[in-house]
């Protein structure tokens, strides 16, 4: 399938209480969970295809798309993650960069071409374009980071002060497929950069951020057979 820009969502993620493994203990709702424990035998999160001979099995960290049904054996233990689509987004840009590293000696001379190896690292960074939105609780959780909060909510007022945090959220690249179709889906723990809010004098009053993706979350890319509704 051939996603276009309708095809998929943002969405913040909340995740829930964990779900301890056990004897009879099974995946009531289908969705996506992160591992916080894998049984070391016996596990019921899913094993790798062994025909995959370069791949390896999710483990601790890692997000999954766990089926209604699934069992949980003692030792899993897995943390349900709520989707909440953003209001205020009208795109979203993603770009990954990786670093070389020249390592060209004058045994390469005869080939007239400079020798480079592949550097350790990549990074992804990118933007989150929208508008302002007064009834996003997501919008104000990314403006507590550059700014102190106060809301009154009639009765009480609450403030928070600025403090850093990594977002989490979910990007649906091909969400509306098929049944049996693969869907496509990016989890992506960010770290903001750049907050800007224009306020011009007339129309829309814009919101944007720049984001860093944050590597030691385990950010991943996930393709998932779509079920049937």
């Amino acid at each position: 399938m051939r996603a276009t820009g309708k095809d998929g969502f943002l969405y913040s993620v909340r995740f829930g209480e964990p779900i301890v493994g056990g004897a009879d203990v099974t995946v009531e709702t289908s969705g996506f969970f992160k591992i916080k424990s894998k049984a070391a035998v016996g596990s019921g999160i899913p094993s790798k295809n062994p025909t995959d001979i370069d791949a390896v099995d999710l483990s601790a960290d890692m997000i999954y798309f766990a089926r209604a049904g699934q069992t949980l054996a003692e030792g899993d233990v897995i943390i349900p993650m709520e989707l909440r689509k953003i209001s205020f987004v009208t795109d979203v840009s993603d770009s990954s960069q990786s670093t070389s590293h020249d390592v060209t000696t004058q045994a390469d001379v005869d080939t007239g071409l400079r020798a480079y190896v592949p550097g350790a690292f990549k990074e992804r960074t990118g933007s989150i374009n929208g508008y302002v939105d007064t009834g996003s609780d997501e919008q104000r959780e990314l403006l507590k980071e550059y700014r102190m909060v106060s809301v009154d909510d009639g009765t009480n007022v609450s403030v928070w002060q600025s403090k850093t945090a990594v977002h989490h959220f979910m990007l649906s690249r091909a969400e509306l497929v098929p049944e049996g179709d693969l869907e496509l889906w990016e989890y992506f723990p960010v770290i903001t950069e750049q907050l800007q809010m224009d306020k011009p004098l007339d129309g829309t009053q814009p919101f944007n951020f720049n984001y860093r993706v944050d590597g030691s979350s385990k950010p991943m890319t996930l393709y998932v057979t779509k079920e049937s509704a």
